[in-house]
Order: C-alpha cells, then structure tokens, then sequence
C-alpha cells in the first residue's frame, strides 16, 4: 500500500499553479521529492520548467488558465501572483495583466473598456462570466430605469475591487461617485497601504526634459547645477546627476569615478559624448602607444 503524501496534492498543484517557483524550491519547502511534484505537474497539465526557472506558458491566456481555479459554487480562485492590494495579476514573459482583464477577453471574445472587476459580489473572483467592465456596469444600470437610486452610493465590493487594483482614494471617489473618506475608511480597514503616485514621466524623459541639443550634436544642460558645474535633476524625491544617467543610457552599466564630457564642450550632457574614468584611461593609453612611439 503506498505511503501517504506529506501533504496534499492539492497543495503542491496550488504552488505549481503560481508560476513563481520551481520544481526543486516547491518540493524543498513542502517536504516532498521532487518526482513527487513532477507528477503532480504532469496530472493537472502544466508544462515542463527548464532547468532551474518556472513554469512558462504559450500565451497570457494560458498563463491564466494555469493559475484560474474554478469552485464547485461557480467562482474560480486566484493562485498566481497578486499586487500589493491583493489585487490577482497575471504574468506572461516580462508582462503583467489583471487577471480579471485577461477572464473578461477570453469569456466575452473583445478587449473590456475600462475597469474590470468582479460583479458577483464574492471577493477576489476571476470568472469570466461573474467580471464587468465599464460598458456592462452602465448597460446593467440602464436597464433599470425605474428603480430608485441608492442613497448609499456604490457598493462596498466596488470600491475593495478598484482598491485591489492599487487606485488611490481620490482615483476610486472619482470614479464611483463617492466620498474620499468613505473609500479611505474601507483602505484602513482591510489594513491595505496607501498607493503610490506614479510619475508620469519614467526617469530618462524626466533627464531629456532638461535638455537642448546644439549644434555638433552636443546636449546643453538647462536643468540645475550643483556647485555651478555639475548638471543634477531630481525625480520621484531623489537626485540624480544628469551625466551619469546619460552614461548608463548610452553603455547601459553604472560609470566608473567621475563622468565628463569627452568631446571638449564643457556643458555637455549628450550620453555618447561622456566618459568615465576607465574610458579616459584607455583613451590615454591608445594616445601614449601611437605618439610615443612615433616620437
């Protein structure tokens, strides 16, 4: 008769379903051999990791598929990845997605328009048939127009669905019709931080902001100077030294001592006009070996 497992099948299927782990770290942390999970992956129909990564999957849709649950009362739980808010996301190659966007696309067979959250009232849910996007939440409410409107405003799963989603309270307010403070009780009740301001402009539009190119190719800085000579710029709360963003965009690595432009125009922020220590070096020791030797 064989040995019972450990644990359950039910637990090793959950952690293979996440798609974060591999074959080796699941059964390290469960207890269990690894041909155990093998199996187990084998039985539930994921496919094979390579060596020492995750699982990877043919498209998004089947990434969802993997970690989509479905419940005897017709919901499907989430096991894959969640944001900060609990909020269920889907992860294909380096791109992420709602798993609530991704069930709407493959039950109703178009893109949804606008927010997309659970309607069935059960926290969390990802059934394609129980989610609804902006278009189906105003078609619902038209279809009711004889029915009094609600003093209290949205529901509570509304404003926990966008939440989730990692809106800030003004954001979800706004979008339901509703106060900030209401929202920002609910956020403190469910203990969930407070979102985080996106900046609009990632860190090297913020850099060519302050640019302006001049003739020969050079970039002037317009931006602040430190000391009167070296150009800085600040961003999401922290400095920046314009040359050494400029390095990092142009060689892709961090630069090596000081960065200064190499083309003689002192105020040149261009990224293939700078150095770094170890570039200059090498720049000099070419110049001794050709010179010196003719000499």
């Amino acid at each position: 008769m064989p040995r019972p497992l450990p644990v359950s099948r039910e637990e090793i299927a959950t952690l293979l379903r996440r798609g974060d782990m591999t074959e080796s770290a699941i059964a390290r942390k469960l207890g269990v051999s690894r041909p155990t999970v093998g199996n187990v992956r084998k039985t539930i129909g994921l496919p094979t990791p390579r060596q020492g990564q995750p699982p990877t999957y043919p498209s998004i849709e089947d990434a969802y598929r993997a970690h989509a649950v479905p419940r005897k009362d017709g919901h499907v739980e989430w096991t894959g990845l969640r944001t900060g808010g609990h909020a269920p996301m889907v992860k294909h190659c380096r791109s992420m997605e709602s798993a609530y966007r991704v069930a709407f696309r493959l039950h109703h067979g178009r893109d949804p328009e606008g927010l997309v959250y659970p309607a069935c009232g059960t926290e969390g849910c990802v059934a394609g048939a129980h989610v609804e996007d902006t278009v189906m939440r105003r078609a619902r409410k038209r279809s009711f127009p004889n029915r009094a409107p609600r003093s209290v405003g949205p529901s509570r799963a509304d404003i926990i669905a966008l939440l989730q989603e990692g809106h800030s309270d003004r954001y979800i307010a706004r979008a339901l019709s509703t106060a900030t403070r209401r929202v920002s009780r609910i956020r403190s009740e469910l203990g969930l931080p407070k979102s985080k301001r996106k900046p609009s402009l990632t860190l090297e539009q913020k850099w060519r902001t302050f640019t302006k190119p001049t003739t020969g190719g050079h970039l002037e800085w317009t931006g602040s100077l430190r000391d009167g000579t070296t150009p800085v710029f600040m961003y999401c709360g922290h400095n920046y030294m314009a040359r050494r963003l400029a390095f990092r965009i142009a060689h892709q690595r961090e630069p090596v001592g000081r960065v200064l432009p190499g083309c003689g125009y002192a105020g040149c922020v261009a990224p293939e006009h700078v150095e770094d220590q170890p570039m200059r070096e090498a720049l000099r020791t070419q110049y001794t070996a050709i010179f010196g030797a003719a000499a």
